[in-house]
């Protein structure tokens, strides 16, 4: 089965930018890492992602994903309604 992907534009604030330039991080890096993170995407050494994508350890994705719940996203569809 092939993977879709979809490439969108992202304007970034500069706070963030300084941020990553001050910890001497790419935004893109940080960026994949948290969505590899709140997605589970794990990259075995033995087998490694070609887009990139990598989780940063599992207590890394249990964060992600409690953030994700606690601002709410899962529930927002349900606000529009």
């Amino acid at each position: 089965m092939a993977k879709s992907t979809r490439r969108i534009t992202l304007e970034l604030p500069e706070e963030f930018i300084a941020l990553c330039a001050s910890d001497q991080v790419e935004p893109e890096f940080v960026l994949r890492g948290f969505i590899a993170d709140l997605c589970g995407l794990i990259s075995w050494q033995n087998a490694p992602r070609s887009d990139g994508y990598n989780s940063n350890g599992s207590d890394e994705r249990m964060y992600a994903q409690q953030y994700y719940e606690r601002v709410g996203y899962p529930y927002w569809h349900r606000l529009r309604d």
